[in-house]
């Protein structure tokens, strides 16, 4: 992927492209420059003002009139973060740079090649004035941004993966939580009716009880009623 750049072109630039639209050539872009100081670039300016690295530009096109692809591989052991960004020409003069007082534009970790990748945009130069002169290793770059691109793809697919695992397991933990309810449920309903069969025996048992009572009520009943009739009904 490309980062467009608006830089600012420097006046020595500009007296750098001047000379060599006299002389009927095109002036070229033959590396790119990166420092660490965060600023506001002026056309006054020839070089960046904390630059901590420069590589050779492996590969451009012309996009239109004024706008160039670039392309770099920054290799090495530097570390620091991108806030400066410096497009030399092959006599050495600073072409154009750009800066931003409150953004970086990337990280350079240290063993770690970083691909840059810039579309850069030349507005305050005549058209066609610029050209790129590169090592001729565009394809191998454009294969490692792909690879990049795949390796980014790859691990949003198993930071994805790694999501539906974790939602998989609170499916399970949740599962689980609801077989332990279901199993107390039926030990409780179990509990239940092992107390309602008691229950039922101590009712049963009650009314036999009661039965025998009453039974007895009424046979001592009958007795009295048969000793109370005996003067009236004779020996």
């Amino acid at each position: 992927m490309s980062t467009p750049l608006l830089p600012t072109i420097t006046e020595a630039g500009l007296n750098a492209i001047w000379r060599a639209s006299n002389d009927g050539v095109s002036a070229q872009i033959t590396h790119i420059a990166l420092g660490d100081a965060a600023y506001t670039p002026n056309q006054g300016m020839t070089r960046l003002q904390s630059e901590r690295a420069r590589y050779p530009v492996a590969d451009g096109q012309r996009l239109t009139s004024r706008q160039i692809h670039l392309t770099a591989l920054a290799d090495g052991n530097a570390e620091f973060w991108v806030r400066e960004v410096g497009f030399y020409l092959a006599d050495g003069t600073c072409l154009a740079i750009w800066s931003d007082p409150a953004k970086p534009l990337a990280y350079k970790a240290s063993g770690v090649d970083l691909l840059l990748a810039y579309d850069l945009t030349l507005s305050a130069v005549p058209a066609d004035s610029v050209t790129v002169q590169s090592t001729g290793a565009g394809l191998s770059l454009a294969m490692a941004e792909e690879y990049t691109e795949l390796a980014i793809a790859q691990i949003s697919e198993m930071h994805r993966g790694m999501k539906r695992g974790d939602e998989l397991n609170e499916q399970g933990r949740r599962l689980t939580a609801a077989e332990r309810w279901l199993k107390e449920a039926e030990e409780q309903v179990a509990k239940a009716a092992g107390q309602g069969m008691q229950l039922k025996a101590v009712v049963d048992e009650r009314h036999a009880q009661i039965t025998e009572l009453a039974t007895a009520q009424a046979a001592g009943l009958i007795n009295l009623q048969r000793i109370a009739l005996q003067p009236f009904l004779g020996s």
